[in-house]
């Protein structure tokens, strides 16, 4: 006699067979194990809550037959209930499962009230979020985005401030919009620490993916005295510095630039982040606080206080501050208008164990001491 597992799966497999790769079989049963597990930690019922996972998607379906989206997913609940009855799933479940199932489809940054919910929707929740983060993510992101005839990425487009589903301007802009966001809408501690892990992945690859991508000709890129290249896109908060040197090494052709002895170290991580401003918001110095000792290594020792302009006589932009642990990066000649501290995730790129490139975006993670300072 097969379960009610089995027989959920079955049904829903036969249902999703022309699905997107983006919403098929396999982004179900990676959300049921999810669910389940975060359910089980949490103190409730892994059935119940991989029951609601594997019936989560079908306004999914609704949107294929009717040929319109988006369809909310509450507006699929007699599928969903018509599901559940034909494969022999308590009633008493039913309610769980629906109000699960619901839950799937807010957002606070949607505008959503998240607060006091139950442990299996909360579960369930979290667990299709995380599916949404991470590789897989962004995997899903682009081949949603190909169905829909998005682009790859149209830096001069506004983002949503409020995030609505529906279609975006680009795949990238989805990143931002709401992919990245999600990790503050975690409902339980289990996803959370997963949530931080992917949300870090994301900022690599976005930042990864503008590199490449080239001039974005945004208002807020400037070339320091010493050719230092500094982009900062206020919008999605990512900054990149990238020094002459390293320049040159970009231009080099694609065999030689990535052997094996391109001395190209890679030093990533989550950490405060510390970045002057100046009357018309362009960067005028980066502070790391607490970096890792890979990183601190590799930096020069300040011989001079804490300067707040570039100083062209005292060679590397880079100095370290080492009994406080923070690494400065003096930028422009201007003065400073504005400081933003706020937590980042970092990718600092050494050449030879000089640095070379510094790729941060600043999270909206809130961190007791950070702040938003106008000094003029």
């Amino acid at each position: 006699m097969t379960s009610i597992l089995d027989r959920i799966r079955d049904r829903v497999r036969a249902d999703f067979t022309d699905a997107d790769p983006a919403h098929d079989i396999h982004h179900l049963d990676r959300v049921a194990a999810l669910a389940g597990d975060i359910a089980a930690r949490q103190g409730g019922d892994p059935l119940t809550a991989q029951v609601a996972a594997y019936v989560h998607d079908y306004h999914r379906v609704e949107e294929a037959k009717q040929g319109r989206r988006p369809i909310r997913p509450e507006e699929a609940r007699a599928a969903v209930l018509d599901v559940l009855a034909r494969c022999g799933v308590p009633e008493e479940m039913h309610g769980t499962v629906l109000h699960a199932v619901e839950l799937t489809g807010r957002y606070r940054f949607g505008g959503d009230d998240l607060d006091n919910q139950s442990v299996i929707a909360a579960a369930v929740h979290d667990a299709d979020n995380l599916d949404a983060m991470g590789a897989i993510g962004i995997g899903r992101a682009f081949a949603f985005g190909g169905l829909l005839g998005e682009p790859l990425w149209s830096p001069g487009t506004q983002l949503k401030e409020r995030y609505a589903e529906g279609e975006t301007s680009s795949v990238l802009a989805h990143l931002y919009e709401k992919l990245v966001r999600l990790e503050k809408d975690m409902l339980t501690e289990p996803a959370r620490r997963l949530a931080a892990e992917r949300a870090q992945l994301l900022h690599r690859f976005a930042a990864e993916f503008r590199t490449e991508w080239g001039n974005e000709d945004v208002s807020c890129g400037t070339v320091c005295p010493d050719g230092t290249r500094v982009h900062w896109d206020p919008r999605t908060r990512f900054l990149s510095v990238t020094t002459p040197e390293n320049e040159r090494h970009d231009g080099q052709d694609e065999a030689r630039r990535d052997g094996p002895n391109d001395g190209m170290t890679r030093i990533t991580f989550r950490g405060r982040v510390g970045l002057s401003l100046d009357e018309r918001g362009r960067p005028v110095g980066v502070d790391l606080l607490e970096v890792p000792a890979a990183l601190a290594h590799c930096v020069p020792h300040a011989t001079r206080r804490r300067p707040w302009t570039a100083d062209e006589t005292a060679g590397s932009p880079w100095s370290l501050d080492p009994e406080a642990n923070v690494v400065w990066i003096s930028l422009t000649e201007t003065s400073v208008h504005r400081r933003l501290t706020a937590i980042g995730d970092i990718e600092a790129q050494l050449r030879d164990d000089v640095p070379a490139a510094l790729r941060l975006h600043l999270t909206e993670q809130p961190v007791d001491g950070d702040h938003d300072e106008v000094l003029s």
